[in-house]
């Protein structure tokens, strides 16, 4: 009987020690996260980003949260500027991290959206930072590329020359699907734009190639596998890239993802070109050179 009292004696003082380690550790661990400044100056893959601590501790699950629970802020790499360094794909993650501000807003379904041409990369950085499966939806998997005019200020606009068997029209050639091929096609629209402003919207559905939505000069038309970079061709990649008179440029524009809805403006009068992405609010715009009429394009 005497025993067993000291074995209990023995197991108690021990499950007591084990406490108060954890309770010094706990007690630690707060009081540097208190300290710890809630603003992230971050140098992702060469691109300042700047963000708040609890944005990037959303999920605590994460690797994330992890490194930037306060815990780690002194072991974390930084570069010259103090700036802490992560080694990412800086498109990619700017495009999580823009997910991840709206999740505060906690009548926003926390789901991430796949940026079109680019679902496997996103997928491989989401599962490398370890955030929970339950925010990646599995059928947004995609085999091919889906854009659908879905209103026009110009009733009878659709889509009309395709350079390409792989590229098929349905629905009264207001949708336009392509198998994904590693050469690059082209589908015009029907109709000229000489004079007047001109709206047009398209929805993505779906898929994992880039896609270029823009106009091309009416006097030259695309031609050749590569036709997007041609001085006559004017528009923006779903990817952030912008093609302007032939040469190509990184604006800022932020990648799309699956069934975003951008809308496209053409103004002959001003001879200016802008995209509006109605999900996120991104916009650019540019003045291209042209001659002639205008047509709309799409790869």
């Amino acid at each position: 009987m005497a025993d067993s009292e000291r074995q209990y004696q023995e197991k108690f003082k021990q499950l007591m020690e084990e406490r108060r380690k954890w309770d010094e550790e706990k007690a630690t661990i707060e009081k540097i996260a208190a300290s710890a400044s809630p603003i992230v100056k971050l140098n992702v893959g060469g691109e300042a980003m700047t963000t708040s601590r609890a944005t990037l501790t959303l999920d605590e699950g994460s690797l994330l949260a992890t490194m930037f629970s306060g815990k780690w802020d002194n072991k974390l790499m930084k570069d010259t500027d103090g700036c802490i360094f992560l080694d990412y794909d800086p498109v990619l993650f700017k495009f999580l991290l823009n997910q991840l501000r709206a999740w505060s807003d906690l009548s926003v379904k926390r789901v991430f959206r796949l940026p079109v041409g680019s679902e496997q990369s996103f997928l491989e950085l989401v599962r490398l930072l370890k955030f929970n499966e339950r925010f990646i939806d599995s059928k947004q998997s995609t085999i091919t590329s889906v854009a659908k005019v879905v209103q026009s200020e110009e009733e009878s606009e659709r889509f009309g020359t395709v350079s390409s068997s792989t590229v098929q029209l349905t629905n009264d050639n207001r949708t336009c699907k392509t198998t994904v091929d590693s050469n690059w096609q082209y589908l015009l629209g029907t109709l000229t734009y000489s004079t007047g402003k001109h709206r047009i919207r398209l929805k993505l559905e779906f898929g994992r190639t880039n896609i270029l939505m823009g106009i091309c000069s009416q006097n030259k038309p695309p031609t050749g596998p590569q036709f997007y970079d041609k001085p006559t061709t004017h528009g923006w990649f779903i990817h952030g890239y912008m093609m302007k008179n032939g040469q190509g440029s990184h604006p800022g524009w932020p990648q799309v993802a699956v069934n975003d809805i951008l809308e496209l403006t053409i103004n002959c009068d001003e001879r200016s070109l802008s995209i509006l992405n109605e999900n996120s609010r991104a916009q650019n715009n540019m003045q291209p050179g042209l001659s002639g009429g205008i047509k709309g394009n799409k790869k």
